[in-house]
């Protein structure tokens, strides 16, 4: 039987065998007279689409109540995150700059101290979610960047901008990490993806929505209650960003070890650790925390190709840059034009990243996660190219430009393929998750310094250069992933079937109501 650690009372506890919710191991569908199981086409796309509809009834219950709750919450709070971030962009043009005096390098200044804050709570985040509920830590973080967020809007001299930004980005930077920890410590291989770029693919939402929300709060509040059009942008993001904090309190449901959700009963719950286990990955506590941890975390091959991989998955995504604005703008296009015909690419990134996600988890690709990311990076490498090249045909130029957002489906696969890579070791999921944010955040700072300099705008001729090198490295570094997820694989079976243990009888598990003591 698989073990957990009860931490709280430092000894080691067997996990319960679980049978299905609804106490019956069998699933009855439609038979024909040959006793097949009918498979019609509608069954073949549920499948494809999102899970198997063969589940037992009690099971999908338990998956709606998760999604909703848990995705809710989560996809509302990283629409905040990223709104949040791209409002200080929006409040700078949008008369922020003269009112309070902002210098030539101030905005950077300004980004360099959320960048900070930003990078440093997070690995200490990811280890403390652990050891106090995620339900207590990233709701209260939450609603101190809303307060954060409603300061700035209240903002006279660029050192309390820098102030502000630094303690927002202190507050924001906990969410990605443990909440991208959280969602994969629910769902299994089948069930990961989908879930995991529908909740990055908001990250797209709200910047379509920013430029929209910019343009709306210069035009029809500006001056309302003695405030300018930037300062409302902050004081909406705020109010838009603390009901979602206060629900979090609420809908985030800790980890399926330490949960006390109010929509998730005992048989839930260790119904949900139960089929981990069955999926081959170990629960919270089993690899806890301890003072050479990080030493080993350090020694694996996991620490250096994943953290360089994710900085490759940033650097290899050239929509991130205002390309596309920048160009439009420098060709004589319209203001309107400017504004909205790159939200194109933005939808784009939408649709690419849950397409993505729904091929990864079905059936024709079985839960891997290779394929769908070479595929969307290799388009995107191609786009990178033809805009480097630059001098091509005006309806291919127009093309690449929304082409290189099918890169945007690449990092929602990409964490949920953690799991899988250390189904072993669930604190150091968390841990490199956390890390490789780390990573790549610090680096993009020298690496838009040395690629996308403004200087270069129109054209970013280094720009697509490099995001299209750095793009192939991130295909053969997912090759390399691939070989050695397999490796680990035939290592671990060949260590399982070393120590599996014959059969004590033949009588058929039973539910127990035993559930791990709470953190």
């Amino acid at each position: 039987m698989a073990t957990f650690v009860d931490e709280k009372h430092g000894r080691q506890a067997q996990a319960e065998t679980i049978v299905p919710l609804g106490g019956s191991t069998s699933v009855e569908t439609g038979t024909d007279h040959g006793g097949q199981r009918k498979r019609s086409t509608w069954h073949k796309v549920q499948a494809i689409i999102w899970d198997n509809p063969d589940k037992p009834a009690a099971e999908k219950k338990f998956l709606r109540k998760l999604d909703f709750y848990l995705l809710t919450y989560t996809c509302l709070g990283y629409f905040c995150k990223n709104l949040d971030q791209a409002n200080i962009n929006n409040a700078y043009v949008s008369g922020m700059k003269e009112t309070i005096h902002l210098g030539g390098n101030d905005l950077t200044y300004a980004g360099n101290c959320f960048t900070a804050g930003y990078v440093i709570i997070q690995l200490p985040m990811v280890i403390l979610v652990t050891k106090i509920r995620p339900s207590y830590v990233i709701p209260t973080l939450e609603v101190l960047w809303s307060v954060f967020t409603f300061c700035s809007s209240a903002v006279k001299t660029p050192a309390q901008l820098y102030a502000m930004r630094f303690l927002v980005g202190f507050c924001e930077g906990a969410f990605f990490p443990c909440i991208m920890y959280l969602i994969g410590s629910w769902y299994t291989r089948a069930e990961r993806a989908k879930r995991t770029t529908i909740f990055y693919s908001t990250a797209s939402a709200a910047s379509m929505f920013s430029g929209y929300l910019q343009a709306a709060a210069y035009d029809n509040l500006d001056g309302v209650l003695g405030h300018q059009g930037w300062q409302w942008l902050f004081i909406i993001c705020g109010i838009i960003s603390l009901p979602v904090a206060i629900i979090g309190y609420f809908f985030n449901p800790d980890f399926p070890e330490t949960t006390r959700a109010f929509y998730i009963s005992p048989d839930e719950a260790a119904f949900a650790r139960q089929r981990l286990i069955d999926d081959g990955y170990k629960p919270l506590g089993a690899s806890a925390w301890t003072k050479t941890k990080i030493f080993d975390i350090i020694l694996s091959w996991q620490f250096w190709v994943l953290s360089a991989g994710y900085f490759f998955v940033q650097s290899g995504y050239p929509s991130q840059q205002p390309f596309y604005s920048l160009w439009l703008k420098s060709t004589g296009h319209t203001t309107y034009q400017v504004n909205v015909w790159p939200t194109g690419q933005h939808a784009i990134g939408w649709v690419t990243q849950i397409v993505a996600g729904i091929l990864s988890d079905s059936p024709l690709l079985n839960g891997r996660r290779w394929q769908p990311l070479v595929a969307l990076q290799g388009i995107s490498v191609f786009a990178s190219i033809v805009l480097a090249v630059w001098d091509v045909p005006i309806g291919l130029k127009y093309a690449a430009m929304y082409l290189t957002s099918t890169a945007a489906g690449v990092p929602g696969i990409y964490y949920a393929w953690f799991p899988d890579l250390m189904p072993d070791d669930h604190e150091k999921r968390g841990f490199l998750i956390a890390f490789s944010n780390v990573f790549s955040y610090v680096n993009q700072i020298w690496y838009t310094d040395a690629f996308w300099r403004t200087s270069e705008k129109p054209r970013f001729h280094p720009g697509f250069i490099a995001s299209a090198t750095f793009g192939w490295v991130l295909i053969l570094t997912a090759i390399l992933m691939h070989f050695l997820e397999l490796h680990d694989t035939r290592v671990r079976r060949r260590a399982n079937a070393l120590t599996a243990e014959p059969p004590v009888d033949s009588h058929p598990p039973t539910l127990t109501s035993s559930v791990p003591a709470s953190v």
